[in-house]
Parts: structure tokens; C-alpha cells; sequence
């Protein structure tokens, strides 16, 4: 029996770890649901599916929920998920023991267990990122690639990524970074086949399922409306709108000094936000032509916890959800009592989520491991998380950690990893820092 719990075999390893999962999905019954979750659980019952997230997240919110009857699939699906894909991920980096030991601890945290049993389309697409990096791992490290890999972390991966909107662009970028670092014929041929799954995924559940548009426009210029109302509020920006968004508002309607650094509170109406539509993207390179240097740091501010270096202090973006936000919906803990008092781990991550949090100093600590271990199996790693941020950093409209889970995740279970390593080789193989 010592032997089994102790083994480090993959199929063991996944075994443990989704037990691990599973027994927190029980005491969370059904599991954690935001303002967020609850637009997915209204959307799955209505079966009024919208690209708002994208096709799809609608899609499968709608099959695997039963149509909103069985939402407690949802996080069950999404933890699983979540679990296999650190697995396989620590796998693809480390050998079978350290692995087993990496992803056992890191499932224990809230990283895992409280982020997979939250209702969030950044849970499965998280997922996607990390079985594509560990593909990609593989695949550079000179391994047989199996058909099986192939299809449970190359195509499944693609098409995971597609359950939020900047997935399929992440992967984009790092397709274009990698063959910088590693060129390779045979390398192009699963970055194409990655891109045209997640493509395709997307295509055909927008236009074809949907009948939408992939991009929904609305949502796509939110990081551009926050930036033009939060350059509305300084002494510069008075007339810009007037100016560049004309009969849509005016300075006051689209002021907020709140969307320099979280959401935006301008009083403009969600009519006049569709009307100035047109005119949103051009008035934004107005903005950047005019003062390229306010949009730079706008973007630092608001964006604090993608950057490394601590320049407006520690930061402090909103990261795990821990509650089933709102009363009266038909959604409430099977054991409330149990939950409420088996919530000090997750309050506890969010209370120091300058740390656990903070993807850009996750980031660096992968590069730092990179560099100084000269483990050259963390570069896929490390490019898929400068991509993620870098994304991030440019069109993500609020700071939210579950935005970069897939980095957060990757610098904590390589650092784990590490360490594992440091004590088993013993003190006298210590990396030199």
C-alpha cells in the first residue's frame, strides 16, 4: 500500500492529485462562483449564448452544465482539468519523482484547488497553456512525441486556450519568440497545427454554432475606453473627447479616475459606449500619437502585478474567489459550516497575494532558474509566461491575477521543483545564485 501512495509513475501521480482536487470540490460543493460565474450560469440556463467570452466557453458552460441544470459539472470539469494539466506540465520539466512530489504540493495550495473549482473561463484556458508548454517541452528536450501527446496536450491544449479571448494571440507570440530561440522545421509544423486547432475551434463556434463575429468589439475595446477615460480625468484630457468620440459623451460622462487602475466608473451609458464603438479604436491612437508616455504608464499602473520590479509598491490585484457571491440564485454550499471554516487557506493566499499573486516576479523567478540552473527545458516555460503577460499588459482592461494563472502556476512549480531537486543531490550541488 506504502508502495503505491509513494509512487511516482505519471498515471499514480494524476491519481493522487486529482483525490486531492476531488476532496475540495466536495467541501466547496458546488465550488466558488463570482458575478463572473453566475453570467456563465444565467447563459447556460437561458441557452442565449454570446461571444462575450468567447463561443467557446458559451458552448461548453451550455453542454456540460446539462443547460444550467448540473453547474456543478462545471467545476468539477474545470479542477480535473486544471489537475491534469500541472501534472503533465510537471512532468514534461522534471523527472518522474520530482514531478510527483512538485505537482502534489502545488495541488495542495489554493493556486490549484481554490483556482479549479471556481467557475472562470481562466481556469480550462490556464489548462490549455500548460499542456501546450509541456508539449512544446518535450518536443525540445529530443523525446518521442506519441500520438497520444499529440492529441491530450497538443490538440486538446489548442483547444482550451480558445475559452478566452487572448489565448489563440498567446499563443501567437510564442510561436514567433521560439522560433527566434529554437528554429526547427519539424517544430513549425505543431506550432501550425496548435494555431490552426484553436483557430479553427474558434471559427466554428462563433460563425457556425453562434453566428457571431469571432471578436466581440464591445469587449475587445474595454482596455481602450479605460485608457481614454482615465486620460479624460487628468487636466490634458479635457475636449479629448469631444474632439475624438464626437456626439458621444462628453469629458464628464467618460472621466474616471478609477480606470487609470482597476474598473472603470465613468457615468457614460451602455448605449453611448455601443455608439462610440466606430470611433473608440482611432481616438485611442489619438491618444497614443498625442501622449505616448501617459498611455505607457497608465498601462504600468494598472498593470502593476505583470511587472517584475515593484515600481508602485508591492501589488495587490484581486486574485482567488473564495465564496459563492451572490444569495437567492439556487446555487448555495452543501456543507456551509465545513466551507466557511475551510476557506483560511484560500483567505490566506489572498491576503499575501503580493506574493502568491504576483505574475511578474513569478516570471522572473522562471527566468532566474533558467539562467542560473541553465535548465534549458524552462524555456518554453518562461517564453509562454512573457507571452501570456505581454498580452496582458497591453489589452487586459482591469488587473486580476486569474488573468496569469498559467505563470503564477509555472513559476511555483518550478521553483518547488528546484528545490525538490537541491535536496535530493544534497547541499553540495546547491545552485550557485
Amino acid at each position: 500500500m506504502i508502495n503505491k501512495i509513494t509512487n511516482v509513475d505519471l498515471k499514480f501521480s494524476l491519481l493522487r492529485n486529482s483525490t486531492i482536487q476531488v476532496i475540495w470540490w466536495i467541501i466547496f460543493f458546488p465550488g466558488f462562483f463570482s458575478g463572473d460565474s453566475f453570467g456563465a450560469v444565467q447563459m447556460a440556463r437561458s441557452g442565449d449564448l454570446t461571444n462575450s467570452y468567447t463561443a467557446s466557453w458559451a458552448i461548453y458552460v451550455r453542454i456540460f452544465s446539462l443547460h444550467g441544470n448540473a453547474v456543478w459539472l462545471l467545476t468539477f470539469l474545470n479542477g480535473m482539468v486544471l489537475v491534469f494539466a500541472v501534472t503533465r506540465f510537471a512532468y514534461s520539466l522534471f523527472s518522474p519523482r520530482t514531478a510527483a512530489i512538485s505537482s502534489f504540493v502545488l495541488t495542495l495550495t489554493p493556486v490549484v484547488v481554490g483556482m479549479g473549482i471556481t467557475l472562470w473561463h481562466d481556469v480550462p484556458m490556464t489548462a490549455g497553456l500548460l499542456l501546450l508548454t509541456s508539449f512544446f517541452t518535450l518536443f525540445l528536450k529530443g523525446e518521442r512525441i506519441s500520438r497520444l501527446q499529440i492529441l491530450m496536450q497538443l490538440l486538446f491544449g489548442s483547444v482550451l486556450i480558445s475559452f478566452r479571448p487572448n489565448g489563440l494571440p498567446t499563443l501567437l507570440v510564442f510561436s514567433f519568440i521560439i522560433l527566434i530561440f529554437k528554429f526547427r522545421k519539424s517544430l513549425i509544423k505543431y506550432l501550425i497545427t496548435g494555431i490552426a486547432t484553436s483557430a479553427f475551434v474558434t471559427l466554428v463556434g462563433s460563425q457556425v454554432i453562434l453566428g457571431l463575429s469571432p471578436i466581440n468589439d464591445y469587449y475587445a475595446q474595454e482596455w481602450m475606453r479605460n485608457d481614454i477615460s482615465c486620460f479624460a480625468d487628468s487636466t490634458a484630457g479635457t475636449g479629448f473627447v469631444e474632439k475624438n468620440i464626437p456626439n458621444v459623451g462628453s469629458t464628464e460622462t467618460w472621466r474616471s479616475n478609477a480606470a487609470c487602475t482597476f474598473l472603470n466608473r465613468a457615468t457614460i451609458t451602455n448605449e453611448d459606449k455601443v455608439d462610440a464603438q466606430e470611433f473608440v479604436p482611432s481616438a485611442w491612437f489619438e491618444l497614443l500619437k498625442q501622449d505616448p508616455s501617459f498611455v505607457v504608464k497608465t498601462h504600468l499602473q494598472r498593470n502593476a502585478y505583470l511587472i517584475p520590479i515593484p515600481l508602485f509598491g508591492i501589488p495587490a490585484a484581486p486574485f482567488l474567489h473564495s465564496t459563492i457571491e451572490f444569495e437567492d440564485q439556487g446555487i448555495e454550499w452543501a456543507f456551509p459550516s465545513l466551507a466557511e471554516s475551510a476557506r483560511t487557506p484560500m483567505r490566506l493566499w489572498n491576503a499575501i497575494r503580493g506574493i502568491t499573486g504576483w505574475a511578474g516576479m513569478w516570471t522572473l523567478v522562471t527566468l532566474l532558474l533558467l539562467v542560473f540552473t541553465k535548465k534549458r527545458e524552462l524555456l518554453p516555460t518562461f517564453l509562454m509566461s512573457v507571452s501570456l503577460i505581454g498580452i496582458l499588459f497591453i489589452f487586459s482592461p482591469i488587473p486580476d491575477g486569474r488573468y496569469a494563472l498559467f505563470s503564477l502556476i509555472a513559476g511555483q512549480i518550478t521553483l518547488i521543483g528546484k528545490f525538490v531537486e537541491w535536496t535530493q543531490t544534497g547541499s553540495n550541488h546547491r545552485p550557485n545564485f
